[in-house]
């Protein structure tokens, strides 16, 4: 209705006006409202941030800011391989992580008590590659538990990140199927369940999916429903990497899936987008 028709009309009709004008008013401060909600309860359930300290700190000499925001905090960790030195460095307080792709390894280490006192938390991650003995690569399900307990046992809290082509081993007591995809058979053997059985944070290794934000959401979110399953006060973070995809399609695929934490495998040539990455996620309000 224009200026002058208003002005024209009768005492009822400007009433009348007025009233659907509040009410359209009341209505878009409302969506607008309900829209900043969800994303602001999105951005709250992610409560921890992965990276390596190496890579942390190369962060923090490109960005001081962005790396403070994300890993000056107890509730993010810095991950190293070495058990007699933190990874942590720029006095920051992130949690340190120390590395295992061998439960025999970490087993030998505990025993010998070559951990130094400074890790309170320990990594394991099994995969199809040569750092992980055959042995625990065909049944990780059962080492996987082992060495929590073992961690547990000893007073350090656990991260486990088994790798999807774990399906591809020969001699696996779960072998993919042919025809199978890998995400299909790390749901199926019930990997994530396994690994939250005696874990206190998961990390689902879906970053091949970061450009297919369906898929990521999909394996993400199955992955969770399953280790929470077997533990429901397991931490389950997806994994996302600066080898897939642009640091704007990280960043949707890590909205899509609201993941209760990040896990960023970092390359130092990318560290770059690694920043763009989390500066896009501060943005969003992460």
């Amino acid at each position: 209705m224009s200026a002058s028709a208003v002005a024209t009309a009768s005492p009822v009709k400007k009433f009348i006006v007025k009233l659907s004008v509040v009410v359209a008013v009341t209505l878009a401060v409302g969506v607008a409202a309900a829209t900043f909600s969800v994303a602001a309860a999105s951005a709250s359930t992610t409560n921890n941030w992965i990276m390596t300290g190496w890579n942390i700190h190369q962060l923090d000499q490109l960005s001081p800011a962005t790396a403070n925001h994300f890993f000056n905090t107890p509730n993010s960790y810095a991950t190293g391989s070495s058990n007699s030195t933190s990874p942590v460095s720029d006095g920051f307080t992130t949690s340190s992580v120390l590395v295992y792709t061998s439960y025999a390894q970490f087993a030998s280490d505990i025993a010998n008590h070559a951990i130094a006192p400074s890790y309170q938390w320990v990594m394991y991650d099994p995969e199809f590659w040569s750092a992980t003995p055959v042995n625990e690569q065909q049944n990780p399900a059962q080492y996987m538990q082992e060495f929590g307990q073992l961690a547990h046992a000893n007073g350090l809290k656990v991260i486990e990140t088994p790798g999807r082509d774990l399906g591809l081993v020969p001699g696996s007591v779960c072998p993919e199927t042919a025809g199978e995809s890998l995400d299909h058979w790390y749901l199926r053997c019930n990997i994530p369940a396994a690994a939250a059985s005696s874990a206190d944070v998961v990390v689902v290794q879906d970053q091949v999916n970061t450009t297919n934000p369906a898929e990521f959401d999909s394996l993400y979110s199955s992955s969770e429903s399953q280790a929470q399953g077997a533990n429901p006060q397991v931490v389950v973070d997806p994994e996302l990497s600066t080898s897939y995809g642009t640091a704007a399609q990280m960043a949707t695929a890590a909205e899509s899936a609201h993941t209760q934490g990040i896990y960023i495998n970092a390359t130092t040539p990318e560290i770059g987008k690694t920043r763009a990455f989390l500066h896009a996620m501060q943005v969003a309000g992460y």
